[in-house]
């Protein structure tokens, strides 16, 4: 909706925060975001701004209790997702990867936005569930990190699933050492990629 993109623009940028880098690639229009630090709700509200003032479209995996809390429409309106973590097991997880790749299959332009930290406490192990996503859906990854002392949010490594989920986290861990999350002290990258 055209009247979210201005918006979501207006309050980006009058809240100090500003895209830098790179030019925007064809492939945000469909495609797996990686969004990195999650270090608190904020984090996640700033990235969204962002993203929605490009014109994607955008749907975001997010913990199941926030799209059935009191502002559940509210969240679903801003392209929340219910990700139900209860679903244990490897099968579990399989099935929730295959749901979301599904969701993505039907859109002609659409991007998933994952936070791989998986919490907003400090993680060394990252999901890697955007990449499985993104294999099923036949579509790229699109890294962003944003930098909340800067203000800044910065497009990163595109990458295609012919390339391997090690590949992919190696530079995405060089890439993501330059973000800092609102709370800088749960921004912690995945230790098995460094």
């Amino acid at each position: 909706m055209i009247i979210f993109k201005y918006l979501a623009k207006w309050l980006f940028r009058l809240h100090g925060w500003k895209h830098i880098g790179k030019p925007l690639p064809p492939e945000i229009f469909k495609c797996v975001f990686v969004f990195a630090p999650h270090t608190s709700n904020w984090d996640w509200y700033f990235g969204t701004l962002c993203m929605v003032g490009w014109g994607v479209p955008i749907k975001i995996a997010i913990k199941n209790s926030w799209v059935k809390s009191p502002i559940g429409w509210f969240i679903k309106l801003l392209g929340g997702v219910g990700i139900d973590r209860k679903r244990g097991g490897e099968k579990g997880r399989l099935d929730q990867v295959k749901d979301l790749a599904n969701i993505l299959k039907k859109f002609d332009k659409m991007a998933f936005v994952i936070t791989p930290e998986g919490s907003r406490a400090p993680r060394d192990k990252w999901k890697t569930g955007f990449y499985h996503i993104a294999k099923l859906a036949e579509v790229p990854i699109v890294t962003l990190v944003s930098h909340a002392k800067n203000k800044t949010v910065e497009l990163g490594p595109v990458f295609r699933t012919n390339e391997t989920l090690e590949e992919c986290m190696r530079i995405m861990m060089e890439f993501y050492q330059r973000g800092l999350g609102i709370v800088p002290e749960n921004f912690v990258l995945d230790k098995r990629y460094i």
